[in-house]
């Protein structure tokens, strides 16, 4: 199965794996609750399992920068 993560700020694809057993545990995310899951896990036909997540560059923007170096801000 095609496990894409998708980041939750500007919305693009930052990796997709293919996974032959998908099993919380072993993506890493069996310890959200049900409301946190509903949110970050998604699925469809065309594009497999989507996890919502945070990519490298947004997670650098968002929470490295210093804030008067942050875009809008």
């Amino acid at each position: 199965m095609r496990v894409t993560y998708v980041c939750d700020i500007c919305g693009q694809p930052h990796e997709t794996v293919e996974v032959e057993d998908v099993k919380l545990e072993n993506l890493g995310i069996n310890t959200l609750t049900p409301a946190e899951r509903e949110d970050i896990i998604k699925y469809n036909d065309e594009q497999g399992l989507l996890l919502h997540s945070i990519c490298p560059s947004c997670f650098e923007k968002q929470f490295v920068e210093p804030p008067g170096e942050r875009p809008g801000l």
